[in-house]
């Protein structure tokens, strides 16, 4: 595969190119979004004349971002000061920057925590559901799969359907019931039906397919003697 190729594959991930018109597409999507962003950076450069000569320096001379600004700006001068026209801003910007700090510490808390319990209640269900070590470590396998997809949020066709399967369970186990229930009563129903059929008309023996079931021949009526004589008149 073209080293171009590569590159496109890795920055799109969720893209399966198949053709080389498919490749072409990728390569304009790549090639627009290029030129947007650059569009995007040159305005905030060009507003912005402490930010281009930070970014010149980078470019210029491969300066690190820190030793660039260092190079231009005492630390005093990148805290914004009560009247500055950034300040609000600025503050704002502080304030974000403690909070996901804080919560990121915070979900790192609470995942240390639930690491022991999380180990204890696999161990706990591969018993119960009788797994073997290798079942256990399949499903293991299944459950970080899905974790890691989730957290960085690769929502693809697969996790989609993995997920609605597990939330549809219970419903779908109930419906099933539901009609293995109703097919059993209709099961039942039937052999009603045709046991009473049988029991109410012929002896049972099966009908000989192509014809009809042989009539038992009625008994015929005795004559009297007096039949055939013409009445008598008085």
């Amino acid at each position: 595969m073209p080293k171009y190729r590569e590159r496109l594959q890795r920055r799109y991930a969720d893209a399966n190119p198949q053709t080389d018109q498919d490749w072409d597409d990728l390569m304009e999507r790549a090639l627009t979004e290029d030129e947007e962003n650059v569009k995007v950076l040159q305005d905030i450069l060009d507003s912005d004349k402490d930010l281009n000569t930070v970014v010149s320096e980078m470019i210029v001379n491969g300066t690190p971002f820190r030793a660039a600004v260092a190079k231009y700006f005492d630390p005093e001068d990148l805290v914004a000061k009560e009247g500055d026209e950034d300040y609000e801003y600025y503050q704002r910007s502080t304030d974000e920057r403690k909070r996901m700090g804080q919560e990121f510490r915070a979900r790192g808390e609470e995942k240390r925590k639930n690491t022991k319990d999380a180990y204890d209640n696999i161990d706990k269900f591969a018993e119960k559901q009788g797994m073997d070590a290798a079942a256990k470590e399949a499903f293991i396998g299944f459950v970080n799969t899905l974790y890691n997809d989730l957290s960085v949020l690769k929502l693809t066709p697969e996790t989609l359907t993995k997920l609605y399967k597990a939330m549809t369970y219970d419903e779908a186990v109930a419906e099933a019931a539901e009609t293995g229930e109703i097919d059993g009563k209709n099961a039942a129903i039937e052999a009603q039906r045709v046991h009473a059929t049988r029991t109410t008309t012929g002896d049972g023996v099966p009908t000989p397919q192509g014809g009809s079931a042989p009539v038992k021949p009625k008994p015929q009526k005795r004559q009297s003697l007096l039949e055939g004589l013409p009445e008598k008149k008085f």
